[in-house]
């Protein structure tokens, strides 16, 4: 019976793992994801988390999670995610000026903060954002 109860258990934690609905994060470091910006000349959207935040959990879980977000953004970001608690993240965290999580920057290849968004987004917000960047970004 528990061998059951462990199979199910690990069959439903597979399946969530592989769905690829959502947002596409790397996390690598900042020069890594400027250079890729800089190779595929596109903008770079930042999550910037704390892993105690319950807004940034909530994030994640709700509207990173959505198929239309995730659609939107993999094709026209590079993603990024960095933990603002962690070395990486704190160096960000002082370049671009973040004081609360979460934090959303979309950033030129260059490396400029071009918008700024905090707090908890829809999807449909996110997504309002996202072409509002992208309209101001081909001005």
């Amino acid at each position: 019976m528990n061998k059951i109860l462990y199979l199910l258990i690990i069959l439903s934690f597979s399946s969530y793992a592989s769905d690829d609905k959502g947002i596409k994060f790397k996390e690598v470091s900042r020069s890594k994801i400027l250079n890729e910006a800089n190779k595929q000349n596109k903008l770079i959207f930042i999550d910037i988390y704390a892993a105690w935040c319950g807004p940034c959990k909530w994030m994640y879980e709700n509207t990173f999670q959505d198929a239309l977000v995730g659609e939107k953004f993999n094709k026209t970001f590079l993603n990024y995610k960095v933990d603002g608690d962690s070395f990486e993240g704190v160096s960000v965290g002082i370049i671009c000026r973040v004081d609360s999580f979460p934090t959303y920057l979309y950033i030129a290849p260059d490396g400029k903060v071009i918008h700024r968004i905090e707090g908890t987004q829809s999807p449909e917000g996110l997504v309002q954002e996202a072409n509002f960047v992208l309209s101001r970004a081909t001005k």
